[in-house]
């Protein structure tokens, strides 16, 4: 997935950290808890992240419920391992992985070994980041990226500050973006904002308008752009938090998010989540009736007809945006999964 000769650069700390916040969960109050317990659920150690150790749970008896302790000790996330778990890990991960795999295969591997401990009560975990999600296999990964990123192409994502009350326009500036471009099956660059402003030099500070030359400039220096989101950071964030269904084809529908270009497989999924959204407001307003259930069969038919491309979660089995915003907002999957539409 990642090239032995991958090129890295053109971030600065602070855009490289508006990038890693899309992906990294909102903040709760409270601390994350680690407790080390023996094969009687007696805690052996445990360990309150920002403030050392927590002496007041040795000894004690581990209750059924992890919910219940964190919110009795105002903690938002707790870990943990049974004595030896992290051995037993280390083990099994060692007779598992081939040192010869890729690092897809290499990192569904572990996270299998890490599964089984999981449902062996080895390890508990709460909330939990994938709950019932099935692992996909490393074939259907690469169909993925296959679908998302073909060789000798770029994927391109910018995001702008949002207009600040009686600023010009052309104050605005990019808050972060990401470029990479994938080679021989691999990526091989992965450029950030400061590299990305080299190529074009200054924008006029309309995103609508700068995405057409951001794109020039990637065609020019990195390769044929596949794929490109764009839009005003505070959206696309919302977007990836909430995962309600017809948010982002609403979204693209009115251009306050532009994906272009937009390949096939987006175009599916857009449609899917239309019809979705659809779906679900009619069975608010209409007594029940759900035209998503009547609709989407008359959508898949007229994709097949249109195109041989399959939606990502077809072949993944599972929604990744979906995944994403329940992960983002700190539930479980299994919580967050809306009814079957």
């Amino acid at each position: 997935m990642l090239s032995a000769e991958l090129q890295f650069g053109g971030f600065d700390g602070a855009r490289w950290g508006n990038l890693l916040s899309l992906f990294s969960p909102a903040e709760t109050v409270g601390e994350d808890l680690l407790l080390v317990v023996d094969e009687q659920d007696v805690v052996l150690g445990a360990l309150l992240r920002g403030a050392g150790r927590y002496p007041a749970l040795l000894g004690q008896t581990l209750p059924p419920s992890l919910p219940t302790l964190c919110a009795q000790l105002g903690v938002r996330r707790a870990l943990v391992l049974r004595d030896g778990a992290m051995e037993e890990l280390a083990e099994r991960m060692g007779a598992a992985i081939d040192t010869t795999d890729d690092y897809v295969t290499q990192l569904l591997t572990t996270l299998r070994v890490a599964r089984e401990l999981v449902s062996e009560d080895r390890i508990l975990v709460w909330p939990d980041p994938l709950g019932a999600i099935p692992l996909p296999s490393p074939g259907a990964v690469r169909r993925v990226l296959d679908l998302i990123l073909p060789d000798e192409r770029a994927a391109v994502i910018a995001l702008w500050t949002p207009p600040e009350p009686g600023a010009s326009a052309r104050t605005r500036r990019l808050w972060t973006a990401f470029v990479c471009r994938r080679r021989e099956g691999a990526i091989d660059l992965i450029a950030g904002p400061e590299m990305l402003e080299s190529w074009v030099g200054p924008l006029g500070g309309d995103w609508r308008r700068d995405y057409r030359v951001l794109c020039d400039a990637v065609e020019r220096r990195v390769a044929p752009v596949h794929v490109g989101i764009f839009g005003e950071a505070t959206t696309i964030a919302r977007l990836l938090q909430e995962g309600s269904a017809g948010a982002w084809a609403q979204q693209v529908a009115v251009r306050n998010v532009v994906i272009s270009p937009m390949p096939g497989p987006v175009v599916a999924a857009l449609g899917a989540d239309a019809i979705r959204g659809v779906g679900r407001a009619s069975a608010r307003t209409l007594g029940g009736i759900d035209f998503a259930k009547l609709l989407m069969p008359l959508a898949l038919k007229a994709r097949t007809r249109l195109t041989s491309n399959r939606a990502v979660g077809e072949i993944l089995g599972f929604d990744p945006l979906a995944v994403l915003a329940a992960i983002l907002r700190r539930k479980t999957p299994e919580e967050d999964t809306p009814p079957d539409d």
